[in-house]
């Protein structure tokens, strides 16, 4: 059984509130049943638990989060019902569920710069008409608010960038190398060793020939 918390509830919880490790999503994965696509990933820089509500969302999650210009990212986050309801009004599209609904953002990205972007995570462009309503009252709230928005599709995941830095950012902290395989795994994690995770798969070989490389005893 899902457990749906009402608005209310989540405004009292402060969801959808906070910045870095403090930050509560506006969704949680619990509220959902997975049927194998929802999933939890800890960020390895915070350790904050990230609620994703798909594996477009998850994979999406760590290339963002791998690229360091990139100093915070609040997934599931919750617009201003009021400017949804004015934007879909303008529109001519109903407002999702009811004109009390908050709508949400899989993504908004904190940049180095202090700057945000906006994300929404889709499987593909193969969207339905509804789907594409919904965007246009997200992409014009971002562009009432001067964030820009884009589209992120799971088709254009690299599947090998994804796959290393979910394997090697299990090492990020240094209390998790345990031996020379998880020591160089920490040192790509934290970018003390250049090498290109796009197309190497990091697998034992690969780190024999790094270890070699850096005469490691």
């Amino acid at each position: 059984m899902t457990r749906r918390i009402s608005d209310k509830s989540k405004q009292i919880l402060h969801m959808g509130e906070g910045k870095g490790k403090d930050y509560i999503p506006y969704i949680l994965t619990s509220e959902f049943n997975s049927l194998g696509t929802t999933s939890i990933i800890t960020d390895w820089k915070t350790g904050r638990n990230i609620h994703c509500m798909s594996q477009g969302e998850a994979m999406w999650y760590f290339l963002l989060r791998w690229d360091d210009s990139n100093i915070d990212i609040r997934e599931q986050f919750p617009l201003d019902n009021k400017i949804t309801v004015k934007i879909a009004d303008e529109l001519g599209i109903k407002h999702p569920q009811d004109r009390n609904h908050i709508m949400t953002t899989d993504f908004l990205v904190t940049k180095s710069d202090n700057s945000l972007h906006a994300y929404s995570v889709k499987v593909d462009k193969n969207l339905n008409d509804r789907t594409v309503e919904l965007l246009y009252i997200e992409r014009e709230y971002w562009k009432y608010n001067g964030v820009p928005f884009d589209m992120l599709y799971s088709t254009d995941v690299n599947q090998v960038l994804v796959n290393n830095i979910r394997l090697i950012t299990e090492f990020y902290n240094k209390n998790a190398i345990y031996d020379k395989y998880s020591y160089i795994k920490h040192l790509i994690a934290i970018k003390e060793i250049d090498l290109d995770i796009s197309k190497t798969v990091i697998d034992n070989n690969q780190i024999d020939k790094i270890l070699e490389e850096i005469h490691y005893e």
